[in-house]
């Protein structure tokens, strides 16, 4: 029974799983492709076989890298991807603040117009599952998730619905109308492409992330990356079992 850990970026990896870093001197980001497993071959991590994945930014990266390493590797146990990701409301999720995600919704996806995407617009789904058809959003239900890996989520991390973009949104206009819209409370560049592959593949599907921004603000006030990164070996620890300290 082997888990794959999925990250965006090497710095997220890291910050992780830093057992996978040891001895590696090279700053994190640099050195090496960016589309690496790390190692080639599991690892035991808690007493678990764990393979560790980057997949590079974005959803067209992460759809492309994790369906590969689906279909390379068959009898997977499950599939964990985290990292960080911004927050619409920093009163109901906080800097460093653990998350499951409920529901992924790609807001970008359907007919363009004055009054933003419809989804349904252009009238074609973009993947048929066996739960039918989907268009911008997928329920996702990180409890029986966890169950189907042998895991439990810890009662500390929240719970919300996130959305997907592959621009990442820059005014707090934009905000405002993402959350009008949609009602999600994270915002991440990764989520929905991954979800959508473990669906297809039907590869159970688990999407952990630590806050670490106000999702349209550039204020440097509004950001705190260095927590959010200090969050996601805990909530990794806390999810393997192995309790480390609260998130």
């Amino acid at each position: 029974m082997t888990l794959l850990v999925a990250c965006a970026t090497r710095t997220e990896l890291r910050a992780a799983l830093p057992v996978l870093f040891s001895g590696d001197a090279r700053p994190p980001g640099q050195g090496g492709a960016v589309h690496e497993v790390f190692p080639d071959r599991p690892v035991t991590v808690q007493g678990r076989s764990v393979l560790a994945l980057c997949t590079g930014v974005g959803p067209v990266a992460a759809a492309a890298v994790l369906g590969r390493a689906l279909a390379g590797r068959p009898g997977l146990t499950g599939v964990i991807q985290i990292g960080v990701a911004g927050s619409f409301d920093l009163g109901a999720a906080p800097m460093g603040g653990a998350w499951a995600v409920t529901r992924e919704t790609w807001p970008e996806y359907g007919l363009a117009g004055a009054d933003g995407v419809a989804p349904r617009g252009i009238g074609l789904p973009m993947a048929a599952t066996g739960d039918g058809p989907v268009h911008e959003t997928l329920d996702l239900d990180p409890d029986a998730a966890a169950r189907a890996m042998g895991l439990a989520l810890p009662a500390s991390f929240g719970r919300a619905a996130s959305l997907t973009v592959a621009g990442v949104t820059g005014t707090m206009e934009r905000a405002a109308r993402l959350y009008r819209i949609h009602g999600a409370l994270l915002e991440n560049m990764e989520g929905f492409a991954a979800a959508l592959a473990c669906r297809l593949s039907g590869t159970p599907f688990l999407q952990i992330r630590t806050v670490s921004n106000l999702v349209g603000s550039r204020q440097p006030g509004h950001w705190d990356l260095k927590k959010a990164l200090a969050s996601l070996k805990p909530a990794l620890d806390r999810l393997f079992g192995d309790v480390v300290c609260d998130v």
